[in-house]
């Protein structure tokens, strides 16, 4: 690791490129982690790694993860890649945040595949997963807090992290942040199946970040159409261009492409 904070990058995911196990004498084993995301940021990383400046955040999602996360193992993957820092969040958030907002209500969402007739519904079921979603952003937020300074560059990656660049912004206001979606997102029509508050709770999270990025022009575009939508009578301003756009908001811009 640098010994200089601020010359960090720092990436944020649900998943990370590392995994524990056990081995047959009960210790700790590491070994490259799985998923899309890993293989894609990995190359792009290497050489900011190679010279010790990457800590890659990641949550733990076995019992091996989180005995390695409780005692403050820094894994490494294939020699030269950033070293990972587990979260140990209780299991039952992670459990709530995961399945039932995440992958079960955001993810859908953003794919516009709700059986509208009788999905989606929010119950007070909703309300308590949605609870563990903050806590789960804000453990995220937490643990990038702690390790970052003014001008510390940070990744977001997701939706399942929607809320962190907001809640990192209020810890560490001179962070540099980005956020990138790898899935769709939803026309406002379709977005705003979403109850009122959750809607703009998710935009004003993003709206944390520095730079907003979208796999595709019509994508950025949309989550700008939302912006509008949802945040229009909250003073939020749109300028548009060929690839994105901008949006100020709360006394900051965020450029979108």
């Amino acid at each position: 690791m640098t010994d200089d904070p601020s010359r960090l990058v720092l990436v944020a995911s649900n998943r990370g490129p590392v995994s524990f196990s056990f081995a047959p004498d009960g210790s700790l084993a590491a070994r490259r982690g799985g998923g899309g995301l890993v293989s894609g940021l990995m190359p792009g990383l290497a050489a900011v790694a190679a010279d010790g400046g990457v800590l890659w955040l990641c949550a733990a999602l076995s019992d091996a993860d989180r005995v390695a996360a409780r005692l403050g193992e820094r894994a490494h993957g294939a020699p030269g890649e950033a070293p990972v820092r587990m979260l140990d969040i209780p299991q039952d958030t992670f459990a709530a945040a995961y399945n039932g907002i995440a992958n079960s209500v955001l993810w859908f969402v953003h794919h516009l595949l709700f059986d509208t007739p009788v999905k989606p519904r929010f119950d007070a079921a909703f309300r308590r997963d949605w609870a563990a979603y903050v806590a789960y952003n804000q453990a995220f937020a937490d643990a990038l807090a702690e390790e970052s300074v003014t001008g510390t560059r940070v990744l977001v990656q997701d939706y399942h992290l929607a809320l962190a660049p907001r809640m990192l912004r209020d810890l560490r206001p001179g962070t540099r942040i980005a956020h990138f979606e790898h899935t769709p997102w939803a026309p406002p029509d379709y977005y705003r199946l979403l109850p009122d508050d959750i809607a703009a709770a998710v935009l004003d999270g993003m709206l944390g970040a520095d730079h907003l990025g979208f796999h595709s022009q019509r994508w950025a575009a949309a989550f700008l159409d939302c912006c509008e939508a949802a945040l229009g009578a909250r003073g939020v301003r749109i300028s548009r261009s060929g690839t994105g756009g901008e949006v100020s908001y709360r006394g900051r811009v965020t450029g979108v492409a």
